[in-house]
C-alpha cells in the first residue's frame, strides 16, 4: 500500500495570514482592498443588469395587429373632430402623446387626471372676447365660458333678479339664465332703480328696470285710467331713484251699449264725462242723469241709444159669417148666396227704441186696400109637407122629421106632479121637449108612443138639445123610453116654427143614432 500525503481541503477557505514585517504588511493590505473593490463593482454590476433584464420583460410589446387594451376616443380641437387609437390611460396623457398644448385661457370638457373610456369626446373650448355693457360701460372678458351666468361670476359681476339682462340682443329672463344653451358673445346688463310711488296719498317702494315710468307702473301692477294724473308724465325716463305721484280720478258707472264700464273721471258734469270717456251721443240719444248734473262718486251715467223706424205691416181683414131667410128655400135646406173672402189692411207705425227695446209705438195710417167680402147663406123658410106618416089617427102628413134622444116620464117618476110647463095636466100624449128645438104645441107624432103635442120642458140629457121625454097619466101603461126616436111634425105647421136649428149631436152618456 502506498501512502498518499494529505492535501489541504479546498472547500474551505485558506486563511493567510499577514506577512511579517511592515513594509510587506503594507504591500499586502493594499493588494488587499484592491481585490475586494474590483469584487464590489462587479457584484453591482451583475445586480444592475438583472434588474434591467427583468424589467423590460415586464414591458408588453405591441404589435400592430394587437389592439385589445388600446382604446377609442375623439378630441374636438380647432373646430375639428379628430378621432386616435392610444394606449394613453389619462386625459393628459392623451394630449401629451399627441402632442396638443392648452392655448391661453381655453377650457378643458374632462380633468387631465380623469381616466380614459372607450367613445369618450374630449372637448377643447378656445377662449374669445365676449363684451359686457353695465349700464353703458363696456367691458371685454376673455373666456371660454358658454353660459352668459357663469361668464358673470367669473368677471365677478353679481345680479339681482330685478335688473334687465340682454343675452346676444336678446332679453333673458333671469331664472333661464342657468339653463342657457346658447353661447353669449354680448352681454347688457341694465340695473333696477328704486322707485316710489305715492298712489292717493298711500307711498310704495318698488324696484324697477323699466324704461319710462308707464313701464314701471304696469310691471308693478298699478291700474291706471286715463283721467288719473300722473306726474311726472307717463313717456318719462327713469334715471336713478325717482318718486311718482298718482292723483286718482273719482270712480264712476258708465253703462253703453249694453256694456257696463268701470271708470274714473275728474269732470264736473255728466256731459263732460262722455267727451272724456270717448262716448259720443248720436242722433236721439240722451243721458241718465241728463248732461248738466254734476258728478258724484259711485254715479251710473247711461246713455240711451235711441232709435226710430217706420214700420208698414200687412194684416188680413176677417169676413163674416151672414145667414138670411130665404122664402122660395125649403125649410131645413141652406144655399151659399155669396162666397166670403178675407180683406187686407196696411198699417203704418213708428216704433221708438231705447237701447234695443221698443218702448211706444204710435200709429200713423191705416189703409184697406182690400175690403172683405161676408159670406151669405140662406137658410128656407118655406114649409111643405115632406110625406106621409101611419099613427093611430090614420094617416097623416109631416113638415119636418127630427132623430131625438128619448125618455119618458109620469107622476110618480116626476114626484106626484102632475103640472106641466104649459099649464097642462100629465097625462099620455104631453111631451116635454126644448122650446128651441121643437116649440111649444108643435103637434108631433112618435112611433110605439103615438100622437102628442109639445107642451112640457126640461134639463134633459148632456150634450145635446135633440131630446124629448115622453109623458104619461096615472095608470096609463107607463114604458120606460131610452132610445133613439125618430119624432114627426105634424102638418099643420104651429104659428112659430124654428127655421135655423143647430147641428145635432148625440147623448154624451148615450151614443148612437136613429139608423
Amino acid at each position: 500500500m502506498i501512502s498518499v500525503p494529505a492535501s489541504p481541503d479546498d472547500t474551505q477557505p485558506v486563511k493567510r495570514s499577514a506577512p511579517a514585517g511592515p513594509a510587506a504588511r503594507k504591500r499586502w493590505l493594499l493588494q488587499r482592498g484592491r481585490w475586494w473593490l474590483t469584487a464590489l463593482i462587479l457584484t453591482t454590476t451583475c445586480t444592475l443588469m438583472a434588474t434591467l433584464v427583468l424589467f423590460v420583460r415586464a414591458i408588453p410589446v405591441y404589435s400592430p395587429d394587437d389592439s385589445g387594451d388600446r382604446l377609442t376616443v375623439s378630441i374636438r380641437h380647432a373646430g375639428a373632430l379628430q378621432r386616435v387609437s392610444t394606449a394613453a390611460e389619462t386625459v393628459g396623457a392623451l394630449l401629451a402623446e399627441q402632442d396638443i398644448g392648452l392655448p391661453a385661457n381655453s377650457q378643458l370638457s374632462h380633468p387631465a387626471a380623469e381616466r380614459l373610456s372607450e367613445g369618450m369626446v374630449i372637448n377643447i373650448a378656445p377662449a374669445r372676447e365676449v363684451e359686457i355693457v353695465e349700464e353703458g360701460r363696456r367691458r371685454i372678458v376673455v373666456t371660454a365660458l358658454e353660459n352668459p351666468l357663469d361668464i358673470l361670476r367669473h368677471a365677478d359681476i353679481a345680479l339681482s333678479d330685478a335688473d334687465r339682462i340682454w343675452v346676444n340682443g336678446a332679453l333673458a329672463d333671469y331664472d333661464a339664465l342657468p339653463g342657457w344653451t346658447v353661447p353669449a358673445r354680448h352681454i347688457r346688463i341694465r340695473r333696477a332703480n328704486r322707485v316710489t310711488v305715492i298712489d292717493d296719498g298711500q307711498t310704495a317702494a318698488i324696484l324697477s328696470n323699466a324704461d319710462t315710468v308707464g313701464a314701471a307702473l304696469l310691471a308693478a301692477g298699478v291700474k291706471l285710467y286715463h283721467t288719473d294724473e300722473v306726474s311726472p308724465p307717463l313717456d318719462s325716463a327713469i334715471s336713478g331713484a325717482l318718486t311718482i305721484s298718482i292723483k286718482r280720478a273719482i270712480p264712476i258707472e258708465l253703462a253703453v251699449d249694453g256694456v257696463v264700464v268701470e271708470a274714473r273721471t275728474n269732470a264736473e258734469r255728466v256731459a263732460d264725462v262722455l267727451a272724456e270717456q270717448n262716448a259720443p251721443l248720436f242722433g236721439l240719444d240722451y243721458l241718465q242723469p241728463a248732461g248738466d248734473t254734476a258728478v258724484s262718486e259711485g254715479m251710473r251715467i247711461e246713455i240711451m241709444r235711441v232709435t226710430e223706424e217706420v214700420e208698414t205691416v200687412s194684416e188680413f181683414i176677417p169676413h163674416e159669417d151672414r145667414v138670411q131667410p130665404d122664402a122660395e128655400l125649403t125649410l131645413d135646406q141652406s144655399a151659399v148666396v155669396q162666397a166670403g173672402r178675407d180683406g187686407l189692411r196696411e198699417i203704418r207705425s213708428r216704433i221708438r227704441y231705447e237701447n234695443g227695446v221698443e218702448v211706444s209705438r204710435d200709429l200713423l195710417e191705416s189703409t184697406v186696400v182690400e175690403a172683405p167680402q161676408n159670406r151669405i147663406v140662406a137658410y128656407g123658410t118655406k114649409v111643405v109637407p115632406l110625406g106621409t106618416v101611419n099613427t093611430p089617427a090614420g094617416p097623416r102628413q109631416y113638415w119636418r122629421r127630427l132623430c131625438m134622444y128619448t125618455t119618458s116620464y109620469n107622476p110618480v117618476s116626476n114626484g106626484g106632479n102632475l103640472n106641466t110647463s104649459t099649464g097642462a095636466t100629465l097625462s099620455k100624449g104631453v111631451i116635454a121637449s126644448k122650446p128651441n128645438i121643437i116649440p111649444y104645441h108643435t103637434r108631433v107624432f112618435v112611433p110605439n108612443y103615438g100622437n102628442g103635442a109639445i107642451l112640457d120642458t126640461g134639463g134633459g140629457p148632456s150634450g145635446t138639445d135633440y131630446w124629448v121625454d115622453l109623458g104619461y097619466g096615472e095608470n096609463e101603461g107607463f114604458k120606460p123610453w131610452r132610445a133613439y126616436t125618430w119624432v114627426y111634425h105634424l102638418m099643420p105647421p104651429p104659428e112659430r116654427i124654428t127655421y135655423r136649428l143647430p147641428g145635432w149631436t148625440p147623448n154624451s152618456r148615450w151614443p148612437g143614432n136613429c139608423g
